[in-house]
């Protein structure tokens, strides 16, 4: 039986992709680079800020004209993080329910852990999450296993009592590399072709169906 489940943040919980391209983009012009679309930032998302800034500009931009771009990317997102990101629909609801269930809950993402503890804490002010961690100095971004296994011993519970949800590949390889049994969320940013190619053990099209894979 399923006792705690480990949650990726973008494009799972939280739909932040307005803010991340308005961010982005708003660094780009600054620097002289064309704005990025909507499919092209959802496409580049997930790998942590910088694979965001590479996937953004031409390959032969030299290396310290990315670094500092991505420092006025990371400078612009801090400052309107929240602004038109807001909780997928129904998933208040079901992480509630989970929660009243005993359901451990905790949140692993690539996004800062600053801003990924202000989203949750914005957004889902009644909810205790055992851990809420993003990237960090000197630790490896995910689909490295090393933040999931902290949380699953900061849980308490074993491999085989914890599910890895998330809405792309690195999520569904994050969750494998960890050991654990992976939900992939076709309501993010990827599609059921790529959650299927990374062997997503389950995929659901609502918040709802989760409660669903508990049993």
């Amino acid at each position: 039986m399923i006792k705690g489940i480990i949650f990726d943040l973008d494009g799972t919980t939280i739909h932040t992709l307005p803010d991340l391209q308005e961010s982005l983009n708003k660094a780009l012009k600054e620097y002289g680079f064309p704005e990025r679309t909507y499919d092209q930032v959802r496409l580049g998302v997930g790998n942590g800020y910088r694979k965001l800034i590479d996937s953004a500009v031409p390959e032969e931009i030299p290396e310290e004209i990315k670094i500092s771009l991505a420092e006025r990317y990371k400078q612009i997102y801090s400052e309107n993080y929240a602004n038109h990101s807001y909780p997928y629909e129904g998933m208040k609801e079901v992480l509630q329910q989970m929660q009243e269930k005993g359901i451990k809950l905790a949140v692993n993402s690539n996004k800062s852990t600053e801003n990924t503890n202000r989203l949750i804490t914005k957004n889902f002010p009644g909810i205790n999450f055992v851990a809420v961690i993003g990237a960090r100095k000197d630790i490896p971004l995910k689909p490295d296993p090393y933040t999931a296994n902290e949380i699953i011993e900061m849980m308490g519970l074993k491999k085989e009592e914890v599910l890895y949800v998330g809405d792309s590949d690195v999520d569904m390889h994050t969750g494998h590399n960890a050991g654990l049994k992976t939900v992939g969320c076709l309501w993010g940013f990827r599609d059921r072709e790529t959650l299927e190619e990374a062997d997503a053990d389950y995929i659901v099209a609502k918040p709802e169906e989760l409660l669903g894979c508990l049993k």
